[in-house]
């Protein structure tokens, strides 16, 4: 029992909670605008001492998601940025890269984006001296440029879901090792039968236990139903205009009440669906108000 609760709990928090936090911060990476995606992986190379120059033929090179880098000493990197979680680098986009690389005299190339490197794009860059980052390899320089709150979400949100299947792990164990003992039990001689217990006068005999209902995560499909019976039903509800997921960890809320009337009844309609308590709410003031936009969550992690 402590074996498989130790092995479930190991897989959970170190394997499927980094996968779990790779998706979701990739998958905010493709939902930035193209400018403010190139922006970062920008600032990545620049942490790395590669900074942008601008070459004669620059904005035609833009237009199409190449970028001139130069570091301290001189020499010229070119940064092709492919943004979209659904691009699958093969070999085609290395070589155009490696082609640019050599016609511009540049040391070498860099070829960013949130999709998958597939094995045959590795290798091509591998020998044509480009610097291949796949998602996988790009969110961990991306990751410390994100906004503080939207970088707490993922990791959050994450952690949060870890935590939540390592104790339905342990509930799993601790149940097959119960059976596993009422089991041998089972084969070991019957004990002479206890004499019956009996109920003093005037009081009720005590209930047995309730069972325990397990937790059943929703699919991605129940998720996105409940994301919009929440979008539904908060027009409904007097001082709140309307509600918008941004993404699927963010929902707007525009308001025409004050705040303090507003969170207590937002938090009413995302509560009635566990797996949304933690949502990042940004609240937007009512229409020609001075107030500044809040971002809450109705519960914490």
């Amino acid at each position: 029992m402590f074996l498989a609760g130790a092995a479930a709990s190991g897989y959970l928090w170190l394997i499927r909670r980094r996968r779990d936090e790779l998706e979701a911060g990739l998958k905010a990476l493709a939902d930035m605008r193209w400018r403010d995606f190139v922006h970062l992986v920008l600032q990545a190379m620049g942490a790395r001492g590669l900074h942008r120059t601008y070459a004669p033929d620059e904005d035609a090179r833009e237009s199409q998601g190449v970028f001139t880098l130069q570091n301290d000493a001189g020499k010229r990197w070119l940064l092709a940025c492919k943004h979209g979680s659904a691009y699958r680098i093969g070999v085609a986009p290395v070589v155009e890269l490696a082609s640019s690389v050599r016609l511009d005299g540049a040391a070498g190339g860099i070829l960013a984006t949130e999709g998958h490197a597939e094995k045959e794009g590795r290798d091509a860059a591998q020998s044509n001296n480009i610097e291949l980052l796949g998602g996988r390899r790009l969110w961990p320089l991306l990751k410390p440029l994100l906004d503080a709150e939207q970088r707490q979400e993922i990791v959050g949100n994450a952690t949060a879901r870890a935590r939540r299947h390592v104790a339905i792990a342990w509930l799993a164990a601790l149940a097959a090792g119960t059976l596993t003992a009422v089991g041998i039990g089972g084969l070991m001689p019957d004990p002479p039968a206890p004499a019956p217990a009996t109920t003093p006068a005037g009081e009720a005999p005590a209930r047995a236990a309730e069972p325990v209902v397990p937790y059943v995560e929703p699919t991605e499909d129940e998720m996105e139903q409940q994301r919009q019976a929440v979008v539904k039903a908060l027009p409904q509800v007097p001082g709140l205009v309307r509600g918008i997921w941004l993404t699927k960890l963010t929902l707007a809320v525009d308001r025409e009440i004050p705040e303090s009337e507003a969170w207590p009844l937002i938090c009413q309609q995302v509560e009635l669906y566990p797996d949304l308590r933690t949502t990042r709410i940004q609240l937007n003031p009512p229409e020609g108000s001075n107030e500044p936009v809040r971002w809450r969550q109705c519960k914490t992690h």
